[in-house]
């Protein structure tokens, strides 16, 4: 992925974790750990936060993918490869 995408795609996961759990330092997260656990999201904060990526970026995330991005390195992957815009 190009450095600009990723850039964004981390952007706004900083952005949206600010505004649903602004205690988690997203350095100190392990990228292949439940992020959910590690950063002691309830399922209402794990779900705002997917509603908040999906403003923030554009990026529709179907229930059915949510399984997808239940790590930050998944969540970084996923977003990057369905981010609009440049290719």
């Amino acid at each position: 992925m190009n450095d600009s995408r990723q850039a964004r795609v981390r952007a706004g996961i900083r952005e949206a974790f600010r505004r649903i759990a602004p205690e988690v330092d997203l350095d100190t997260i392990n990228p292949t750990a439940e992020l959910r656990e590690e950063a002691d999201l309830d399922s209402v904060d794990a779900l705002n936060l997917i509603v908040l990526l999906d403003e923030k970026l554009g990026v529709e995330i179907p229930e059915s993918d949510y399984d997808r991005i239940t790590t930050l390195e998944g969540m970084i992957g996923y977003l990057e490869a369905r981010l609009p815009g440049e290719s």
